[in-house]
């Protein structure tokens, strides 16, 4: 638990969560009160993440980012393959978007781009959405807000990426254990080709 999660918050966005799971994914409902009082004090959330207008009331969730308006028009004419666009106060929410939204941030995203090189220009900001980079961290977010969504009850931002901070170990070891199986394996194969080879040489000098 981070010092800006604040205990009671987490807890009743947790219990929003719960219910939310019940409810069917086609249906949907209202962005829950404390999961949006989460998401409002990510860093960056209050203000649009392209073009930094004040207390956007739209999402990208395919991003987990918070916009104005105006720009969310501008998100829609990207297709929802590039960007889903949804109303925090007008639109249905599904378990899983609300999660997208709690474990994004326009902070996070605008890192991330910048990490790229991909500034906040306005030429930048529409044409960043359209690169490998930006399919990269839309799949990514997807994959990490299902995963979190089948642990369990939510614990916030910090217990979700204390989580993931294990992965790569655990990823790690599986894949050296694959990797000495594989070896083994190969290794068994050569004998047994070699023995082959040796038993087909022994029966040529027999018969001569």
């Amino acid at each position: 638990m981070t010092s800006s999660e604040d205990l009671s918050i987490v807890t009743r966005a947790a219990a929003e969560l719960e219910r939310l799971r019940k409810v069917p994914q086609h249906d949907g409902t209202s962005f829950p009160r404390a999961c949006r009082k989460m998401m409002l004090s990510l860093p960056g959330n209050s203000r649009c993440v392209d073009c930094g207008n004040l207390n956007p009331d739209w999402a990208s969730v395919s991003y987990g980012v918070l916009l104005c308006v105006r720009c969310s028009g501008r998100h829609r004419s990207y297709g929802v393959a590039k960007s889903r666009v949804r109303s925090i106060s007008m639109d249905a929410w599904s378990h899983t978007q609300v999660l997208a939204m709690l474990e994004g941030g326009n902070e996070q995203l605008q890192s991330f781009f910048q990490r790229h090189q991909m500034g906040n220009t306005s030429i930048a900001s529409s044409h960043r959405y359209h690169t490998k980079a930006a399919e990269f961290y839309r799949t990514h977010l997807d994959i990490h807000a299902r995963k979190v969504g089948s642990c369990g009850l939510y614990g916030g931002r910090s217990q979700s990426r204390k989580k993931r901070s294990t992965e790569p170990k655990q990823t790690n070891s599986h894949k050296l254990e694959m990797n000495q199986q594989m070896a083994s394996k190969t290794c068994r194969e050569k004998q047994v080709h070699l023995l082959g080879i040796e038993s087909r040489r022994q029966s040529i000098t027999a018969t001569q």
